[in-house]
């Protein structure tokens, strides 16, 4: 694959099931995740795994929890992907990366919207415990994000403090190492260096401290959630040259 040449595009539609494999297989031993899965439930249907806690299971769960998520944002410029372009036209695109980038004062999606993508349907599939779980984590996460954005210092004078977002970064394994993730990404902060505004992002893994640092992002603030430590940071914007 030339990354040289390769454009980062919206997501289409038909890519949705495959981009959610791809970020599930890529997070399934993040232990964020591995928390919110904890011991599967044996009353749901789901859950037919011999050994407690299984890496099926959470496939299973990241995979359909991620392309509800997805598609909740289909249509918005949010789900970005590169693909490689060198194969055969006729043939159907390989994707290769997939991450979400948000603008600043994305609208937060509504009770109707996750209906509308069958989101109700989580209790019943994986466990009302794994939903209560994802429902606390995901609010310490936001409440996380509040303090970064009201204290980045790139908006202390500023009264509407913005931040662009990124998330579920991943790349193909076999397509690892050759410099992909690290190409679409700057071609999207492009976009924040061109409005001048930060983007923030949290992690898990120590190796993504350090390969969002090659980036620009600086580490702001780290908290222990469910038992991990979780890194927030945060990249201020480029000037660009005017030329």
């Amino acid at each position: 694959m030339s990354i040289s040449n390769a454009k980062l595009v919206e997501l289409p539609p038909e890519y949705l099931p495959e981009a959610a494999d791809l970020a599930a297989t890529a997070l399934i031993d993040n232990p964020i995740y591995t928390a919110i899965c904890g011991p599967p439930n044996r009353s749901t249907i789901a859950t037919d795994d011999d050994d407690g806690q299984s890496r099926s299971f959470r496939q299973r769960f990241l995979s359909w929890i991620f392309e509800k998520n997805f598609r909740l944002r289909n249509g918005t410029c949010i789900n970005r992907a590169l693909f490689d372009e060198s194969i055969d036209k006729k043939k159907k695109k390989q994707l290769v990366a997939f991450f979400m980038f948000l603008p600043p004062n994305t609208p937060d999606v509504g009770l109707f919207d996750m209906l509308r993508v069958g989101m109700a349907a989580a209790p019943f599939l994986f466990g009302l415990d794994v939903v209560r779980r994802l429902l606390s984590i995901k609010d310490e996460y936001e409440r996380i994000e509040r303090i970064v954005v009201a204290n980045d210092r790139h908006h202390h004078d500023n009264n509407d403090p913005m931040m662009f977002r990124l998330e579920r970064m991943v790349v193909r394994t076999d397509m690892q190492g050759r410099g992909i993730g690290s190409r679409a990404l700057r071609l999207a902060l492009r976009e924040s260096d061109a409005v001048g505004v930060p983007v923030m992002l949290n992690t898990q893994e120590e190796r993504n401290v350090r390969f969002y640092g090659r980036l620009g992002f600086e580490v702001v603030r780290e908290d222990e959630i469910a038992g991990h430590t979780s890194w927030s940071m945060v990249r201020q914007p480029v000037v660009l040259d005017e030329d």
